[in-house]
Formats: C-alpha cells, sequence, structure tokens
C-alpha cells in the first residue's frame, strides 16, 4: 500500500512538473532561450547550496535568488552584454559556488539529490508548492501568451500597440525562474532544461498553429512522464534519466514522421 501511494504522489509530482515546465518551455522555444533555462537551474542549485549552509528553507533561497538572476540577465541583454556571454558567467559561476557550499557542509548526498532529482521522494510541501506553482504558470498563460508571443516575433510592434509589454515580459522572467526552481526539486539541474525545451520543441514540429503548442507540449510532457514511471517500475532505473529518453524519442519520432 506504501508503495503505492509512494508512485501515486510521484505520478502527481511527474504530472505538474510537466504541465508547468511545457507551458514554460512553449515561450523559451519560441525566444531560443534554451541556455538561460539552463542558467536559472544553476543559480537554483547554488541558491539550495546557500539555504542548506545558512540553515534556511532552500526552496524559498533558490526561488529569491533565481529571479533576482531571471531579472538581471534581463537587464544585462540590454546593456550591449551578449546573453551568451552573460548567462555562460552566470552558468558556471553559480555551479562552482554551489559544488563548493555542499562540500564544505559535507552534504554531498544533498548534491547528488539536486543534480539528478529525485521525483519518487516528493513530500507534503513539495507538493503544495508544485500545485501553487503550475497553477500560477496556467494562469499567467491564460492572461498573456499571446501578448508574450506577439512581443517574441514583433517586438518594436508590440511595445507601440502594448506599453506594458516590458512588465508582462518581466513576469515571465520570474514566473520562469520559479518554474526552474520547482523543476530541479523533482528532475533536477542536469535534466530540468529537458522538460522545459523537448516537448515544447516536440509540439512546435507537429503543430501549424502556436496556439495548439500550447495544448500539445503539456500533453506530450505528461505522456513522457506516466511512460517513464512506469518503465522505471520494471527496470529499477531513476525515473527522471527514462522520462527524458521518452522525450527524446518523442521528439525524434515527429521529425521523422515529418519528413
Amino acid at each position: 500500500m506504501d508503495f503505492l501511494m509512494l508512485y501515486q504522489r510521484s505520478f502527481l509530482a511527474g504530472l505538474l512538473t510537466a504541465v508547468a515546465t511545457a507551458l514554460m518551455g512553449v515561450h523559451v522555444v519560441f525566444r531560443r532561450m534554451a541556455f538561460f533555462g539552463d542558467a536559472i537551474a544553476h543559480v537554483a542549485f547554488a541558491a539550495a547550496a546557500i539555504g542548506v549552509t545558512i540553515g534556511v528553507s532552500s526552496f524559498l533561497s533558490a526561488v529569491v535568488l533565481a529571479v533576482v538572476a531571471s531579472l538581471i540577465l534581463a537587464k544585462l541583454s540590454r546593456r550591449n552584454i551578449s546573453e551568451d556571454v552573460s548567462v555562460g558567467v552566470l552558468f558556471s559561476l553559480t555551479m562552482a559556488i554551489g559544488v563548493i557550499l555542499f562540500s564544505l557542509v559535507k552534504r554531498q548526498r544533498n548534491l547528488m539529490s539536486y543534480l539528478f532529482g529525485d521525483i519518487l521522494t516528493v513530500t507534503d510541501a513539495d507538493m503544495v508548492y508544485l500545485s501553487t506553482v503550475t497553477a500560477s504558470v496556467i494562469v499567467y498563460n491564460l492572461l498573456f501568451k499571446d501578448a508574450l508571443v506577439q512581443f517574441t516575433f514583433d517586438e518594436d510592434f508590440t511595445k507601440l500597440m502594448r506599453p506594458k509589454i516590458d512588465l508582462v515580459y518581466q513576469l515571465f522572467l520570474m514566473v520562469l525562474a520559479i518554474t526552474v526552481v520547482i523543476g530541479v526539486r523533482t528532475v533536477g539541474v542536469i535534466l530540468v532544461s529537458a522538460f522545459l525545451i523537448i516537448p515544447a520543441a516536440t509540439a512546435s514540429i507537429g503543430a501549424k498553429d502556436y496556439r495548439k503548442v500550447f495544448l500539445f507540449a503539456p500533453v506530450l510532457s505528461s505522456i513522457s512522464v506516466v511512460v517513464g514511471l512506469l518503465l522505471s517500475l520494471y527496470m529499477d532505473v531513476p525515473p527522471g534519466a527514462l522520462i527524458v529518453v521518452v522525450q527524446g524519442a518523442m521528439f525524434f519520432t515527429t521529425i521523422a514522421l515529418r519528413r
């Protein structure tokens, strides 16, 4: 009974993560921000290490620093500093800080958990965070997805028609940062970018209307979670890695079918 309850919670956690990351991933793919998501994941890793070191909630510390970092990256990109350069610096620096801090406090077990995640160990608090973040992502996309897509493809015109679009974009960065943080908890720093990119990229290949991409991406991601968790039951392999393999198989199958 306990075993079944464990997997029921893991399925729900995986589905919530799939929906949140896939919806935000559509914007990431459209704006070609894949490296940005990776950088925020590494910021979350360093922030969690800081939380463990000073004895505060690693989730809350990760949320705060990830949001701040996302806004800093947005500012740097508007000051003639290449986004690739600023993201690359942040990516490397935060990873190094995280490894050092986890080593200093002798928490190598925590280090592995944050790097690769463990969807089978989600807690009641994690479920509350996941539910809240997923609901926020859905509400954000219902309200602003069209405006943000327009901003992506025609920035000047959108600024003219929607004077407050910069606020919408900054809110997007904050929601994206929080989504990545919660994704790190379930699938880890290494794999969270796959949840952001692969389902959205697959959906964008298969759908002609961008609105359908917002529907197909979370569906594909959810299917990959269910299949990956079921396979992990039989193969005794970490579910996060299997889920990403299923996502990759969907991506290449879609490309092959389009030909």
